[in-house]
């Protein structure tokens, strides 16, 4: 304590001179510090997203408009090709002139009035009533009418001459009413039959007549009959074929602007070139039209090079939006606390998504519609953007998963267009996805989540297309497919880079724990061999706390399978440990309360020191360190206060109390309360499922008002489902047996001792079934079973 002092003081008037490597160390003290690291990573995300978000460089150019004066000199720095813009305007709208209006003509028109007249006059009933003959063949007659039908005796000469008189004008043509054509219609129009899609031209004068003119004509044709079929009979004719005269020319405006713009579209712009170091405009000359046309080209040129206010910009905005999450969610979420492991796999999952997104929209704009006619719109929906989310919901845990999906969704967003829904379909798609592969205990688990993920991105673009009114688009089915298909790439993807992520970062995952769980483990054998007590222990531990773990909705695969390493340090001095004894001699017996207490203390530190070098990862690591808390190591504390000679000092009881930390987690808390209850179990002389449960839960309350338990998440609901878990299993293991009768024939001599009755054989007798009253063997399918 002298020497120590004496040292402080010195330092404080003598400091150390500062030289280069002192201010090495203290730079490398900067970068080994958590809070640094953090910083250097977030920026270095936003950078590199930054870069991936901008889809080019730009340099702004003034704009000006027609009688402007420039205020500098503007040149080209590059041979340009530029659109003369009223040139290719003109020739285009020539083109879209040059297209004919397109009509539909609908030949079912002169069917159905076939089939009416003849279902009218062929054979009719006589005693039919006028307003079922007109309901059947829908001709409407006055009374008078009807009353020279009846008298004609439905005569199909009748039927026969009115067909005669419609189908000319039918068969050319009726519009509704030629005033109405379109005014593009003057120089001809395009007849096309919806039935056999052959078209003909119609150029003026018209062949085709209105329903006005065709009317008037059918009167002037029906004239000429009066001389055959009388005045009464011609009436009757004219009067049903007015009825069937309908018009069979309509419109088709869809058709008609879909031609135009093809039309339009085949024209190819006209360009003028510009030469690299032309002057475009001097500096006080007036701007033209022609001198707009080049600067916008110019500008356009530049705006495909750089830009740096745009990438200044969006790399301002990508840091804060970045910084204001994580700032919000370690503060507010309780269970986001990032280390720097943490926020590394982070970002770099989520810099690995969006590149692969933007390598990924490049090669779809190479292959639109070139692979197998798929648009590329359909290609959008195909990329497994789910996966990262899923990847950080098995590693880390569910609300840093749903931050990741928000910014994943919204930054994917952003780099296909700032489309809404895509955001919405990328963010949903991805919750699910983390949402299924919750408890990964199995790979299947990650298939069968990507089916689903697949399904409800197919549920999506189907609700999508019912809202913009496009579900009978002709891409919607590659849509659907491409959604599909995006769910089990997720799945695939996450089932290929969990094993790296594992390695590379060390994280144990549930698919990891259930190959560290496997009792073929070198660990577990060792413990089976050097340390069969620590192993039982161990194991019976596993099942308290993997029922702990269930009772509350923790991870129960977690808690078994650290509680099957927690006690692995104990390798290094196995019989030091009374489980490991084995009835020889206490090795405490020969040393100090306090070294003993150090020795049992040091087992933490060694079995964390082995679980990372056999990379058991961060999870088991931690409950190994936090498996006893702070808790006192109260026999050999007893055992010091009891030789404690107070001329020598006191007894601090800090020296024996592991260092800690105390649990963090529910599941390192329950290894806690499991180890420390199965332990207590042990020095139970009468086991009964009362004094059981009553050891139990006076155990769990110590431990409890000895603050073990503050810094984790159990809450005393929590402990007492607990504690109704542990009882179950206890009483099954602590279970008493029925004393099994002996044979009279083998009943030992009771005054001798164990020994003598293990050195003498087994007395054995052979097997002879009875016989019953006809001398067949009696049936012993029954033996054994009451």
């Amino acid at each position: 304590m002298i020497k120590k002092n004496l040292k402080e003081l010195f330092q404080r008037f003598y400091p150390p001179k500062t030289t280069n490597g002192s201010k090495t160390d203290s730079w490398m003290e900067k970068i080994r510090n958590p809070v640094n690291q953090k910083w250097f990573i977030g920026i270095g995300t936003a950078l590199l997203l930054t870069l991936l978000l901008t889809p080019s460089l730009q340099i702004p150019l003034k704009k000006y408009k027609t009688g402007d004066i420039a205020t500098k000199e503007i040149k080209s720095n590059q041979d340009l090709l530029v659109e003369d813009q009223r040139s290719t305007h003109e020739k285009r709208s020539e083109a879209e002139r040059s297209v004919l209006s397109v009509y539909d003509y609908d030949p079912g028109i002169l069917t159905d009035v076939e089939n009416r007249l003849r279902i009218a006059f062929t054979s009719p009933d006589p005693s039919i009533k006028k307003t079922e003959w007109e309901s059947s063949s829908r001709f409407m007659l006055s009374q008078r009418e009807w009353q020279i039908l009846g008298k004609e005796k439905f005569n199909p000469s009748i039927g026969e001459a009115s067909l005669k008189l419609i189908a000319p004008f039918l068969k050319r043509g009726i519009l509704n009413d030629k005033d109405l054509l379109d005014p593009d219609a003057t120089k001809g129009i395009s007849i096309r039959n919806i039935q056999t899609r052959e078209e003909r031209k119609d150029i003026p004068p018209l062949n085709c007549i209105d329903l006005k003119e065709a009317k008037a004509r059918l009167r002037a044709d029906a004239d000429r009959l009066v001389s055959t079929l009388g005045r009464e009979t011609t009436g009757l004719v004219l009067r049903i074929a007015e009825h069937a005269l309908a018009p069979n020319l309509t419109f088709n405006k869809d058709e008609t602007e879909a031609r135009k713009m093809e039309a339009k579209n085949r024209v190819s712009p006209v360009f003028f070139q510009m030469k690299r170091g032309e002057v475009v405009l001097r500096a006080g000359g007036r701007v033209q039209e022609e001198h707009l046309l080049k600067i916008d080209a110019i500008r356009k040129a530049q705006e495909r090079s750089h830009l740096l206010s745009v990438l200044i910009g969006l790399a301002l905005l990508t840091f804060f939006t970045l910084a204001s999450l994580y700032e919000f969610s370690t503060k507010n979420i309780r269970k986001i606390a990032l280390s720097t492991t943490d926020l590394l796999f982070f970002c770099t999952t989520l810099l690995g998504m969006i590149g692969l997104l933007k390598i990924f929209s490049i090669v779809t704009d190479v292959l639109g519609g070139e692979f197998l006619t798929i648009p590329s719109s359909s290609y959008t929906y195909l990329f497994p953007i789910a996966a990262g989310t899923m990847l950080v919901r098995i590693v880390i845990n569910s609300e840093v998963a749903i931050v990741f999906a928000a910014l994943t969704s919204y930054f994917a967003a952003a780099l296909m267009g700032n489309q809404l829904f895509l955001f919405i379909f990328n963010f949903v798609g991805s919750l699910i996805g983390a949402h299924k592969v919750a408890r990964c205990e199995q790979r299947s688990i990650l298939i069968k989540a990507g089916v689903t993920v697949g399904g409800i991105n197919v549920v999506m673009i189907l609700s999508y297309n019912l809202i913009i009114g496009a579900f009978f688009k002709m891409t919607l089915f590659s849509d659907v497919v491409m959604g599909f298909l995006a769910g089990l790439l997720a799945s695939v993807l996450v089932l290929g880079i969990t094993p790296i992520i594992e390695s590379l970062f060390g994280y144990t995952t549930d698919i990891k724990l259930l190959e560290l769980a496997n009792m073929d483990n070198p660990l577990l054998k060792d413990l089976i061999l050097q340390a069969p007590g620590t192993y039982h222990h161990s194991i019976f531990v596993g099942s308290l706390a993997e029922a702990g773990a269930k009772s509350i909705a923790a991870n129960p695969l977690l808690a078994k399978v650290s509680a099957y390493y927690h006690d692995i340090g104990k390798l290094k001095k196995p019989l030091y440990f009374i489980e490991n004894a084995g009835g020889k001699e206490n090795k405490h017996d020969h040393l100090t309360p306090t070294m003993s207490s150090l020795i049992l203390a040091s087992h933490v530190k060694d079995g964390i020191e082995m679980a990372q070098e056999n990379r058991l990862g961060e999870r088991i690591i931690n409950i190994i360190q936090q498996h006893h808390g702070t808790s006192l190591i109260t026999y050999f504390y007893q055992k010091a206060k009891e030789k404690e000679n107070p001329q020598l000092g006191s007894i601090d009881e800090k020296d024996f109390r592991y260092p800690g930390p105390k649990p963090q987690t529910k599941e390192a808390g329950i290894v806690l309360l499991a180890d420390a209850v199965e332990a207590a179990t042990r020095t139970l002389s009468e086991p009964t499922p009362s004094r059981i449960r009553g050891l139990v839960q006076d155990k769990i309350q110590k431990i409890f008002l000895d603050g073990q338990l503050e810094d984790c998440e159990l809450t005393l609901k929590d402990l007492q489902k607990i504690e109704e878990s542990f009882n179950p299993i206890l009483n099954a293991f602590f279970h008493k047996r029925i004393e099994y009768p002996t044979l009279p024939s083998l009943e030992p001599d009771r005054k001798k001792n164990h020994e003598d009755l293990d050195s003498k054989p087994a007395k054995t007798y052979p097997f002879r079934p009875k016989k019953d009253k006809k001398g067949d063997p009696k049936d012993i399918s029954g033996i054994g079973t009451s």
